[in-house]
């Protein structure tokens, strides 16, 4: 360990935790587009900011056309790079704290990416700035290169290699220490059914709605219905969510509003939430309604409905790498031309997609399905020189073995021919990313900053 380093570090850490604080009170949720501002204003915001701030510390900057941008130390040599993100997710709801306060209280940075991803960003940003401060000799590059779409699309990294360097290395602090070397197949199915006009039935759905994203275990899920009788209540009252979702109920103007209040959770662990939707299609199914809708919310709530691993859709399964295929039902949507729901799948690292995409086309009859946003398994030899390095400088710095982990969730370590997800969640710490009152412990980004500053050292410094 560069001792003199982990004490610029240290000495830093009041002011990285103003600077993230800072970048958690802009929203940046992907929104509509405007010149120069691909993914919508708070999002540009975001990445506004981030480059004055690395030009601030001393460093080169760029904005690459308003989708991404990188901090950059160092003049020749071998480019290593660390990519973080500066969009977010929807905040949802349920927050004991304004999302966008940046809040500081109780040890912890609040708010909507203060742990994915804005956090840890500013934590590796400082760690650079400690290495240039020691004014050490050093042979290569180091770019710290900030995304604004890893949420949505990754238009953002796409757009961004088709212009700039692709680094040797490179690491993501988007995931969990000490190493993820693998990471799931991930794809986003987009469900559609046209309505038809002339379909009958009782009962008739004015609304339905529910989730904010398919990365999401959804919270919230609402239907509101006319023409409904005195025989519906008597069902919504005796209705029992099998997840334990909380039902709601209320009517106004001759209308039934029902809502379904269930748990939120990231989208590559369904299992640890309550979704929303699920519980809500379990109580419509068996309702008399038009032919086209009853015929869209059946399908849904048969062949997934509460189930997390595809089994009623025949998808279900797991390898020796990275384990159990997983599902989420993330959004509903309806008006008057069209129903529309999503569904996230990670799956294992052989599984083959097309297969799979077949499989769920022929369960989901007569509903049409189209994948989208597919980002293939990522797996890393953990014989490789990246995960030798990375061991080492984890182990240095905590004293703790660097076991090597996989994961469902997907990271920008997939966007680069050699890399991984190191960090930012500790061994043993909660994860709260994409949860209502999403924080991370100062401790734990001065630990992030530390060991990342220890790994840029090593970088810019010894790596040949």
């Amino acid at each position: 360990m560069n001792e003199k380093i982990d004490k610029i570090v240290l000495s830093l850490k009041e002011e990285m935790f103003i600077e993230a604080s800072n970048l958690v009170k802009i929203r940046s949720v992907q929104s509509d587009p405007a010149p120069g501002k691909p993914f919508g204003e708070g999002v540009a915001q975001a990445l506004d900011y981030a480059l004055k701030l690395g030009e601030r510390l001393g460093f080169r900057v760029k904005n690459v056309d308003g989708y991404a941008g990188h901090i950059e130390y160092g003049e020749t040599g071998k480019l290593f790079a660390v990519l973080g993100h500066l969009d977010v997710v929807p905040e949802g709801e349920g927050w004991s704290v304004d999302p966008y306060g940046g809040i500081i209280k109780d040890g912890y940075l609040w708010g909507r990416g203060a742990a994915d991803n804005k956090g840890p960003t500013v934590a590796v940003i400082y760690a650079l700035k400690a290495v240039k401060e020691a004014n050490v000799p050093i042979r290569n590059r180091a770019r710290v290169i900030l995304g604004t779409d890893e949420e949505s699309g990754w238009e953002c990294v796409k757009h961004y290699f088709e212009k700039e360097e692709k680094p040797v290395y490179a690491v993501t602090p988007d995931a969990a220490f000490p190493i993820i070397y693998a990471e799931k197949g991930i794809i986003t199915y987009r469900i559609r059914m046209k309505r038809d006009p002339s379909s009958s039935g009782k009962i008739k759905v004015l609304r339905l709605e529910g989730g904010d994203a398919p990365n999401v275990v959804p919270q919230s899920a609402v239907v509101e219905l006319s023409f409904f009788s005195t025989e519906t209540i008597e069902k919504l009252k005796s209705f029992h969510a099998r997840n334990n979702a909380r039902i709601d109920w209320s009517t106004e103007n001759e209308r039934l509003v029902v809502r379904a209040l269930g748990k939120s959770a990231h989208g590559s662990t369904p299992e640890k939430g309550i979704n929303a939707i699920a519980a809500l299609l379990d109580f419509l199914k068996d309702l008399d309604l038009s032919e086209d809708v009853k015929t869209f919310v059946r399908a849904l709530a048969t062949k997934i409905g509460y189930e997390t691993d595809g089994s009623s859709l025949r998808i279900a399964g797991r390898d020796c790498v990275v384990g159990d295929l997983t599902v989420n039902l993330g959004t509903v949507r309806m008006n008057d031309e069209m129903m529309e729901a999503t569904i996230n799948i990670r799956y294992p690292i052989y599984y083959s997609e097309a297969m799979m995409a077949r499989q769920i086309r022929e369960a989901l009859k007569p509903l049409d399905v189209g994948g989208e946003h597919h980002l293939p398994p990522l797996f890393l030899s953990p014989d490789s020189e990246l995960i030798k390095i990375l061991s080492e400088v984890y182990t240095e710095m905590t004293n703790q073995p660097a076991t090597l982990l996989t994961m469902g969730g997907g990271t920008y370590a997939r966007a680069v021919p050699c890399g991984v997800a190191f960090g930012p969640l500790l061994p043993g710490r909660e994860g709260t990313e994409h949860q209502p009152d999403e924080r991370i412990a100062l401790d734990d980004l001065v630990t992030v900053a530390r060991i990342y500053a220890q790994l840029f050292y090593r970088m810019l410094t010894l790596w040949e």
